[in-house]
């Protein structure tokens, strides 16, 4: 029992050291800017750029943390009583805007899975609209923080383009003093800044296509629709408004329920009798919760 405690806790563990590094990075990253290259930057460039630059940071920070602790979008299990193990019809299809789409049955979960629907083996939840698991969020990316994950991409990368600019123009203008701390600052900046914004912009950019396209990524890899129409496709416009103005959906994954208890009353029905006289009694099984 506690190797099995163990091998869970180092397995959570493991799962959240990507996260803790990017959250250290965008952290660390940015504080040292704002320390030693923002002071001189506001009083030679502008007075309000530490003031925006911290709002918007603050907006960076608040869609990551929106994009790890919302719940993507899991499905409640069945309870025991209603999972059917004997089930063998493991696919059942439904027409959606003409286009026939496949309903898989889930053995952990024990439903057929919505259209665009899948199980992730890491969160061990069928996750809706389920786009892929995130080892930077410790998370699924679904329905529900979507949203939020798309926001973090795009405004990460300006924050990115925003401080390598700025690092470069400090460096531009002290380039004499290239041994003080703030120009050694600088140059650390500009090389994580560089190594770092080639996968966020290409991953940024792959997302913003599959937007267009109303695609999610396990979609495209997995090919869904390469030989049907994307029944969700709505055009680029409102799949793009679809994304980012409409209100997120509730929860779908429930509080488990109490143990139900049943009993039996009986009830004597005097109006019908057996065919010896004696009057027959009803059994009527109550549920309560």
């Amino acid at each position: 029992m506690c190797s099995n405690r163990s091998r869970e806790f180092f397995r959570r563990l493991s799962q959240s050291i990507p996260c803790f590094i990017a959250w250290s990075l965008l952290i660390v990253l940015s504080t040292i800017y704002f320390l030693f290259l923002s002071p001189w930057l506001t009083i030679h460039l502008w007075k309000y750029l530490t003031i925006l630059q911290g709002v918007f940071l603050f907006f960076v920070i608040e869609n990551f943390f929106l994009a790890t602790f919302t719940d993507p979008g899991r499905y409640s299990r069945a309870p025991p009583d209603e999972n059917d193990d004997s089930e063998t019809t493991f696919h059942k299809t439904v027409e959606i805007h003409g286009t026939q789409c496949r309903m898989k049955w889930c053995q952990t979960c024990g439903f057929y899975r919505p259209p665009r629907c899948s199980h992730c083996s890491v969160c061990d939840f069928c996750i809706d609209t389920f786009d892929h698991h995130c080892p930077w969020l410790n998370n699924c990316v679904g329905r529900r923080n979507y949203r939020y994950f798309i926001s973090f991409l795009l405004s990460v990368l300006i924050h990115m383009l925003v401080v390598l600019s700025l690092s470069v123009y400090y460096l531009y203008k002290n380039h004499e003093n290239l041994s003080d701390v703030s120009s050694i600052i600088s140059i650390i900046l500009i090389v994580f800044i560089v190594v770092l914004i080639i996968p966020i912009g290409g991953l940024t950019t792959f997302h913003l296509m599959l937007i267009c396209r109303g695609r999610t990524t396990n979609e495209q890899v997995t090919g869904k629709f390469k030989s049907n129409i994307n029944p969700f496709d709505y055009g680029c416009l409102f799949n793009c408004s679809r994304i980012f103005s409409s209100s997120n959906p509730p929860k779908l994954l429930t509080k488990k329920k109490k143990s139900k208890t049943s009993y039996q009353i009986e009830v004597s029905d005097k109006k019908s009798k057996s065919k010896n006289g004696t009057n027959k009694t009803k059994h009527y099984t109550m549920t309560s919760v």
